[in-house]
């Protein structure tokens, strides 16, 4: 009796192992497969394309013109923008419910020169924050695959930690 408890035992682990590795083999498979691709228009009528054509790491903030947390921070992600513009393409996609006019007094009232792009159809909010909760932050790769997403307002400092957490980007962070 002892013998096939034993084997009985090993037959279950051994299953158990063999789910969990396939399942985690599955759930690679899915992250790989998972990018962000995105074309949308600025305020200035410019087209900004996610993941960055020219290489270089995207920074996408979304946010809500009618968020206090997301006006907020929107200074350091400006001063992220101006500081990191040759290794980091920095973006702010309002929420498509928020009326154009609105977008444009908010960035005048906080002189933001980060383009301020609008989801008129919903797509990068269906693809980057599905709860419709705001602000959501998301670190893309080249190839637009996420490497990092975090919901909740964040400072520069906790910015520029999460950058060079990710791919340190040289002396360029002070």
């Amino acid at each position: 009796m002892l013998v096939s408890d034993n084997k009985l035992k090993w037959l279950v682990l051994s299953g158990v192992l063999l789910l969990g590795g396939i399942l985690l083999l599955f759930s690679m498979r899915t992250q790989e497969k998972q990018r962000v691709a995105l074309d949308l228009p600025t305020l200035g009528g410019e087209r900004v394309q996610i993941p960055d054509p020219q290489g270089r790491l995207t920074w996408v903030n979304l946010w809500s013109a009618s968020c206090a947390a997301c006006l907020q921070e929107m200074p350091d992600l400006e001063t992220l923008h101006r500081e990191q513009r040759s290794r980091l393409q920095v973006i702010a996609v309002a929420m498509p419910d928020d009326p154009p006019n609105m977008l444009v007094e908010t960035q005048a009232r906080l002189q933001l020169g980060l383009p301020i792009v609008l989801d008129l159809q919903g797509q990068a909010a269906r693809q980057l924050a599905p709860e419709r909760i705001v602000p959501v932050h998301h670190l893309l790769d080249a190839q637009g695959r996420i490497l990092y997403s975090v919901r909740g307002g964040l400072n520069h400092t906790e910015m520029l930690a999460i950058l060079t957490r990710h791919k340190p980007l040289d002396n360029a962070l002070n």
